[in-house]
């Protein structure tokens, strides 16, 4: 049974990550494919098949690394391997007792969600404008440094903004567009498989606060969630920048980050270094880490 109301947009992502979760458990176990729901449509079926198979794909490739994720948590300053192992295809990295630290999914964004990403951004480079900082870099404003940021080389805006159902509520205007389902559902589905508990943590924070909203006769709040796609209660779009080396620490070391990466520009390599490993990270990409323990960076590239 579905546990969110069926005039949520979020109603239909739960619905295609239960049914990659499903496919993702079949192809493993080597069980003939689950019938589709009739609720998906064609696209999103063929994006549901794409990222199952390619979480399976992973899955069937483990990295191991030597060290305990248990209590690297609690050595986030340890030494930084000179040596990276390189990935180029999708994997698992998995510490000494098994436990995956990192899903890497190259190709799991689709043309046709590429697509949809990246006219989503164009539409956004109004707020991607505003949101670059200028005067001095410091540790806490690198994010949206000027320094940071190249230029376009077709119609992307340079910028970092965030997103978030609630967002208005933190005395920031309400933007005038939401993901769309197609846009935002291969990382929550990708969720669903990477991350059950994490999943299922972020589906009920969204319900409650619908019921928050409901209850404090918050129409406008409860019309944004309604029309909010993700399971994340939170998102960023960041557009033509560099990332240092860095880690998130507002994050908890249990969770993962999610990030994707669509454009046209080529040679894209992500680097985490304290874990010894590095990555191709082209357009299509998928990944999910903890970003609270591993620092991770990438410099700049060309193209958009």
């Amino acid at each position: 049974m579905n546990p969110v109301p069926c005039d949520w947009v979020l109603y239909t992502t739960h619905i295609a990550s239960e049914y990659v979760y499903a496919q993702f458990c079949a192809i493993i176990a080597g069980m003939p494919n689950v019938l589709p729901p009739l609720e998906l449509d064609f696209p999103m079926l063929a994006a549901c098949s794409h990222i199952a198979s390619k979480l399976a794909d992973a899955y069937h490739n483990p990295v191991a690394i030597n060290f305990d994720m248990a209590r690297y948590a609690d050595l986030l300053h340890a030494m930084e391997k000179d040596a990276l192992i390189f990935l180029d295809r999708p994997a698992v990295v998995c510490d000494k007792y098994g436990i995956i630290v990192l899903w890497y999914l190259p190709g799991a964004i689709d043309p046709l969600i590429q697509s949809d990403m990246m006219s989503t951004a164009e539409k956004m480079s109004s707020q991607l404008a505003k949101s670059v900082t200028q005067g001095p870099e410091t540790n806490d404003k690198w994010r949206t440094h000027e320094s940071n940021f190249h230029p376009s080389e077709h119609s992307i805006m340079p910028g970092c903004i965030n997103l978030s159902p609630a967002w208005f509520l933190q005395a920031h205007p309400a933007l005038k567009f939401h993901p769309e389902v197609l846009a935002t559902l291969k990382g929550d589905v990708a969720l669903r498989v990477m991350h059950p508990t994490l999943y299922w943590s972020s589906l009920g924070t969204a319900l409650a606060l619908g019921l928050w909203a409901a209850d404090n006769q918050l129409d406008e709040m409860g019309e944004c969630l309604r029309d909010w796609a993700s399971v994340f209660t939170a998102l960023a779009v960041i557009c033509n920048r560099r990332s240092p080396l860095h880690r998130d620490p507002i994050s908890r070391s249990q969770w993962f980050d999610g990030m994707t990466s669509v454009g046209t520009y080529g040679m894209g390599r992500m680097k985490m270094p304290n874990i010894g490993i590095e990555i191709v990270y082209d357009s299509g990409v998928m990944l999910a880490v903890s970003g609270r323990i591993v620092r991770h960076g990438m410099d700049e590239v060309n193209g958009d």
